[in-house]
């Protein structure tokens, strides 16, 4: 045939072979479509890997947070996971409800601080009626046990206690009181013989009766000094009353104080809370020449100064890098001398809660003031005369009012900030605004 054409059965040969073609058509599409699987999960276990790496590093990283924060003080932990978290991923942090965490473990940590506060406080008493008392405001049962077996304690040593224990007495007291003593018993026997039934009544004798008795009641004198320092310690009492229970039962900042202060009427410290003294003094024997505020000398607002730490923060890669971290606050070397200690603390706690009354008491006064003056400049716009004189001295009575209240908030506020221990969280000021 022309141009090589060769007649056959075509059609049927390509239905013959048509099966053939379209299973091989298949199985390109199913070796296409097992490729595209394993390599979309290649790339998911490959991304799976990654993420369950970068999750681990985390945890690594939280974890070492977590160990190094439990070396840190009690009380100061919480905030320093808070402040630790900005080197976290945020997804991490959402994903393992950190916040949460540390919220709910700064309140369980801020109990704790209070709690052990209060069983340092019990354990250093000497009254065991207030640790009797003091007992209701402990929440664990061990700490509540070791309590009543230290009042038991005090209970027992207070009654064990000698009539007269000359050993509280110095060596110098000591001779003193035997040498007192005996000349005393001289003078009681010398009475004692000028006064028997029967003893010749005759004027030697009244003279050696009269030398006797001036002579004890001399001896009896220096004597009694001597008597009252080895006599036993009395156990002190311990007085409230219900009005006070509940004002300190309904604010547990003031019944903290007062369970860490020294006081054991609990009466007479509410009532130096409702009125503080309004220029009060904390040395009761000052210096001739006492500075009344040593902060405003030295330019230093507080005595507080801020706890730092240098800890290695894991990074990307396994990188650790040092970083410094601040916890709570602690006193300067400098602070004054009456703040240190476990007695200098109650101090300090309880001339902040005096002064933070007079603060607000100031306050409320020069706002009162504040309030009057107005209502006078308007009542004067309408005066005259006799009238109009009085509103003016009126005026000018509260205005002295103020002046005064404004003068001891100068110098409550400053002592106040100087003393009160900063929060957690919170920055100390450096120096005294001028």
């Amino acid at each position: 045939m022309a141009n090589g054409y060769e007649p056959g059965d075509y059609l049927g040969q390509f239905l013959q072979q048509l099966p053939q073609i379209y299973q091989a058509r298949q199985n390109a599409q199913l070796q296409r479509e097992r490729f595209e699987y394993y390599k979309g999960k290649d790339a998911d276990a490959a991304a799976e890997v990654k993420r369950k790496e970068a999750y681990n590093q985390n945890v690594r990283a939280w974890t070492q947070m977590q160990n190094f924060a439990q070396e840190m003080p009690f009380g100061q932990q919480a905030n320093f996971l808070r402040k630790q978290l900005d080197t976290l991923p945020q997804d991490f942090i959402e994903s393992q409800n950190l916040d949460k965490f540390i919220d709910n473990y700064g309140i369980i940590e801020d109990n704790e601080v209070d709690q052990r506060g209060i069983f340092d406080n019990v354990m250093d008493e000497d009254n065991p009626n207030k640790i009797r008392f003091s007992i209701d405001y402990l929440e664990d049962p061990r700490r509540k046990k070791q309590a009543l077996s230290q009042a038991k304690k005090l209970e027992s040593q207070y009654g064990k206690q000698k009539q007269f224990d000359v050993n509280k007495l110095t060596a110098t007291e000591q001779r003193d009181y035997k040498t007192i003593s005996g000349l005393l018993s001289e003078q009681e026997g010398l009475l004692l013989e000028s006064t028997l039934p029967g003893a010749l009544q005759n004027e030697a004798m009244t003279v050696q009766a009269d030398n006797a008795k001036a002579g004890i009641q001399m001896l009896q004198t220096r004597l009694k000094p001597l008597l009252q320092k080895g006599a036993p310690i009395v156990m002190p009492e311990f007085n409230y009353s219900p009005e006070s229970l509940k004002a300190l039962t309904d604010d547990p900042d003031l019944m903290s104080s007062f369970l860490a202060a020294p006081e054991d009427d609990m009466d007479a410290y509410y009532n130096a809370y409702k009125n503080p003294d309004p220029d009060p003094d904390p040395d009761p024997d000052p210096d001739p020449d006492p500075d009344p505020d040593p902060k405003l000398k030295t330019g230093v607002a507080s005595m507080w100064e801020p706890t730092k730490t240098t800890i290695n923060v894991q990074g990307p890669g396994g990188v650790t890098t040092p970083k410094i971290v601040t916890g709570g606050f602690q006193l300067k070397t400098d602070a004054p001398s009456e703040y240190q200690g476990q007695q200098g603390e109650q101090r300090r706690q309880k001339e902040e809660a005096a002064l933070l009354k007079q603060i607000k008491d100031y306050e409320d006064e020069i706002a009162k003031a504040d309030k009057q003056v107005a209502l006078i400049d308007k009542a004067m716009q309408t005066l005259s005369g006799n009238n109009l004189e009085t509103a003016k001295k009126q005026r000018e009575v509260f205005l002295r009012r103020k002046t005064k209240a404004s003068e001891g908030l100068a110098a409550a506020q400053p002592r106040y900030d100087f003393i009160k221990k900063p929060a957690r969280g919170s920055t100390v000021k450096k120096k005294v605004k001028k």
